[in-house]
């Protein structure tokens, strides 16, 4: 007599089979969430490490940030900086434009720098920002005046070298920032009221055969001989 029933739990088993590969949340695999939370981790430690090892720091810090096993990383993805966490004001920050052209007075290029536009990645885009942002920042010994006319030339000579340019004029531009006032009233902070030109220098071709002079200290003070005082005649002793 043949026996009669239900097959033994093999529709159990394949719907078993089938909620195990299918996850009802819709999330990937442990190991996938494993290899990204490993991933994301690793990411953040090369952000904050860097910052963390600049001077002054400790010795393990700045040896695990300078160690060839995390600079592959750090430095292929710009990542080791120097800013220290620090968050300064909202500083008069200063703007490079710039037009070089022919002998025949066509404009060969024209430019602004920094730009985001023609300066990246980042770290490119904040070296050309240093570099109009810092002009004047020269030896305590040299007015800030005259290093400031001696940086404008320098980099008014750099670009001629670069685009072939026959002359080149070079303004320095302080872009202020918006006051309260004027952030409550919806003012562009780009608006040009809030450029103001404090420097224009002008450079030829012919003057790259010559080295840029470098701006001499002021001449000190004149001392006075340093001698015996003189003896007083007469009075009482």
């Amino acid at each position: 007599m043949a026996k009669t029933g239900k097959p033994r739990d093999q529709p159990a088993a394949a719907g078993q089979g089938r909620a195990i590969a299918t996850d009802p949340s819709g999330r990937p695999g442990w190991w996938v969430r494993l290899a990204l939370s490993l991933a994301i981790a690793w990411h953040l430690f090369g952000v904050f490490i860097s910052p963390l090892a600049v001077q002054p720091a400790s010795i393990v810090v700045t040896n695990i940030a300078t160690s060839p096993y995390l600079r592959w990383y750090t430095d292929s993805l710009y990542l080791n900086q120097g800013y220290h966490f620090f968050g300064p004001d909202p500083p008069r920050n200063q703007v490079a434009r710039y037009r070089v052209t022919d002998a025949a007075g066509v404009v060969v290029k024209e430019g602004v720098f920094p730009d985001t536009s023609e300066q990246w990645p980042r770290l490119f885009y904040h070296r050309h920002m240093m570099l109009a942002d810092q002009a004047g920042n020269g030896p305590p010994d040299v007015p800030a005046e005259e290093w400031l006319r001696f940086s404008a030339r320098a980099y008014a000579r750099q670009l001629l070298r670069r685009h072939g340019g026959d002359r080149v004029m070079l303004e320095l531009v302080v872009h202020n920032p918006l006051t309260p006032r004027q952030s409550l009233n919806g003012v562009d902070p780009n608006a040009p009221e809030t450029f103001v030109p404090i420097l224009q220098v002008e450079e030829s071709a012919a003057s790259l055969a010559e080295p840029l002079p470098i701006p001499p200290p002021p001449p000190e003070p004149a001392s006075e001989p340093v001698g015996a005082e003189p003896l007083s005649v007469g009075g009482e002793l």
